[in-house]
């Protein structure tokens, strides 16, 4: 930035002199953990820019040698000196107002600046109140943000009964083509309500759902099958395939009420690195009666996928 004019050397006087009451200019060398004007220049790195003298001098050179040679930290400098006056002055008794952030922004906006953060309405808010009424103030707001949490957590709990009431039921469905359906509303429901981003709506093909979640950011492919013995290779080959079929970070989540046979387990896991991992019947009641938070699930079969290549775990082992 060139030399200031004489304009701006006369807006950062008046800025000066309106700082003058925000914190000590240097204080006793003593003094252990006390803030001033001198122990903020040199925390930014901007003590070479103190000179000697009164501490008014002190603070207008200070503002003018940052603006002419550092002028990015001309920010970070006001920011600093105003998050500290606010202790400071509050310690003093004096504490700063909503009009002496006004005032700041004003002679600020002289010098042809103009800083967001002190801008904020929260800051006036906070400055507008005793420190006993700000406390009360974000106590009330915590605890309106517990109780929406807790609603909502009950809110979680009445869907997820829900869901294990209709996922009993389906067992009982002697139209399996039905039972397909329902188990497809199911899956969409119990995804959405983890936040898990199902990307398109699952297609039923016999009792075979396909569609695809998110989870923490990765695309995972979905198949669900409801069939009356464990879920045999053929499945589970033509499954990875799919998966192998779209990119080189798309990973499964294969769902098979029955589990999946001992052969199956070898096969799918023999020359080729596994690329998904199974969730059974049990693990779904696990969900469905609250003993885990599906992500959590996923995540721990995530997990051992990654750490040691395994496919199908129970939930007991996990």
């Amino acid at each position: 930035m060139p030399k200031l004019t004489l304009t701006q050397i006369n807006a950062i006087t008046n800025l000066a002199n309106f700082l003058y009451s925000f914190l000590p200019g240097s204080g006793h060398e003593k003094w252990k953990g006390h803030i001033t004007f001198k122990t903020i220049a040199i925390k930014l790195g901007l003590g070479n820019f103190l000179l000697q003298g009164n501490k008014l001098t002190m603070i207008k050179e200070l503002l003018i040698n940052t603006l002419e040679q550092k002028p990015n930290l001309f920010e970070k400098l006001m920011l600093e000196i105003v998050k500290e006056a606010i202790i400071y002055r509050n310690k003093q008794g004096k504490s700063l107002k909503p009009e002496d952030i006004d005032a700041l922004n004003g002679y600020i906006l002289a010098l042809g600046f103009k800083f967001p953060d002190l801008w904020e309405p929260e800051l006036r808010n906070s400055l507008e109140l005793k420190n006993a009424q700000r406390a009360k103030e974000i106590f009330d707001q915590a605890k309106k943000e517990q109780e929406l949490k807790n609603y909502r957590q009950m809110d979680r709990l009445k869907i997820i009964y829900e869901l294990r009431e209709a996922y009993i039921n389906l067992a009982r469905e002697v139209d399996r083509q039905k039972a397909g359906r329902d188990l497809e509303k199911l899956l969409n429901r119990l995804f959405e309500i983890n936040d898990l981003k199902p990307r398109e709506p699952f297609r039923v093909i016999g009792e075979e759902i396909d569609g695809s979640i998110e989870l923490d950011h990765e695309i995972y492919l979905v198949e669900a099958k409801w069939e009356k013995d464990p879920i045999s290779e053929s499945s589970l080959l033509i499954f990875r395939g799919k998966i192998e079929g779209k990119s080189a970070f798309t990973r499964g989540i294969f769902i098979s009420t029955s589990g999946i046979s001992s052969q199956a387990k070898e096969a799918i896991t023999t020359g080729k690195q596994p690329t998904f991992f199974v969730i059974d019947g049990y693990d779904l009641m696990m969900v469905l009666s609250d003993q885990i938070i599906l992500i959590d699930l996923l995540r721990k079969k995530r997990r051992l996928l990654g750490d040691k290549g395994l496919v199908y775990v129970p939930y007991s082992e996990i």
